[in-house]
């Protein structure tokens, strides 16, 4: 059922999607998400390098999207995790393993950016060639627009291979996390949802959920934001919730959790934790 893929996971990259665009905010709506959404993540994704090594990643062909599973396949819920722009890292999926084992759903990690990563020679993008490479990628692979029909088409599929599955939920780290609440909307397909370290962190995105959502927010996400969603949060009646690990750097519970760091180690399984107790509510 299984095949393994050897994934290179660019140990060097360093996360910089709050850079400068070159040029104004053109009308095509790839355009607006690669120009607006580069502006709005926490300064430390420009710097900070994530943390791993090349692995092989056992996968399945989910709607033709390589597909990290864990948990028992025929639970009747299940957790789809979006990842970083770093892709399968090891501790994205060892985050989906501890999902997996404390709610009993089985968990996902689809690589939606279909091996198609940030590189580190964009970065720092201290020329105009960096920043063209750094924009394209957001304009061509990463921009929600196109990735949103992705998970919309992997989870259709997912249904049918997956049919004991009766709740769904979604969960995005860091960029992740926009997929994650863009999919919380009227006419969600999910019961619930949420995000850590968000990137891409907007609080309009908040008054539009539909769907209990939970916000594990770092020390640098924007606290103008943070406020935003919580006030959207409280006029709602959904149980929806953000909390802030006042210690955390951007990136503590993904491919910037360095797990040597007992503070890091601590708060990671703490967050994970977190998040199982809030998706049992409603898996």
């Amino acid at each position: 059922m299984y095949k393994t893929r050897s994934m290179d996971l660019h140990p060097g990259l360093i996360f910089a999607y709050c850079i400068k665009p070159l040029s104004r905010v053109q009308k095509s709506v790839h355009t607006q998400y690669t120009h607006i959404y580069i502006m709005s993540t926490a300064e430390s994704c420009c710097t900070r390098t994530p943390i791993g090594t090349n692995q092989k990643v056992p996968v399945v062909k989910i709607a033709n999207l390589d597909t990290y599973v864990a948990g028992n396949t025929s639970s009747k819920t299940g957790l789809v995790v979006i990842y970083d722009i770093f892709g399968f890292y090891t501790q994205t999926l060892q985050g989906a393993d501890l999902l997996a084992a404390q709610t009993g759903a089985v968990t996902f990690v689809p690589d939606v950016l279909e091996n198609e990563y940030a590189l580190h020679s964009w970065l720092p993008p201290d020329t105009e060639e960096k920043r063209i490479a750094f924009e394209g990628f957001f304009k061509d692979t990463a921009a929600p627009p196109l990735v949103l029909p992705k998970v919309k088409a992997w989870l259709a599929e997912a249904k049918g291979k997956y049919p004991s599955i009766e709740k769904w939920g979604i969960l995005g780290v860091c960029w992740g996390g926009k997929i994650a609440i863009l999919n919380s909307t009227e006419g969600s397909d999910f019961a619930v949802s949420g995000q850590v370290h968000p990137g891409l962190y907007d609080g309009a995105d908040a008054k539009n959920a539909v769907i209990p959502h939970v916000v594990l927010a770092s020390k640098e996400e924007s606290t103008d934001v943070t406020a935003e969603y919580k006030a959207a949060f409280d006029k709602s009646t959904l149980g929806s919730y953000v909390d802030t690990y006042a210690t955390m750097h951007h990136g503590w519970m993904g491919a910037r959790a360095n797990l040597e760091d007992p503070e890091n180690k601590k708060e990671y399984y703490r967050g994970y934790k977190e998040i199982g107790d809030f998706y049992s509510k409603y898996l």
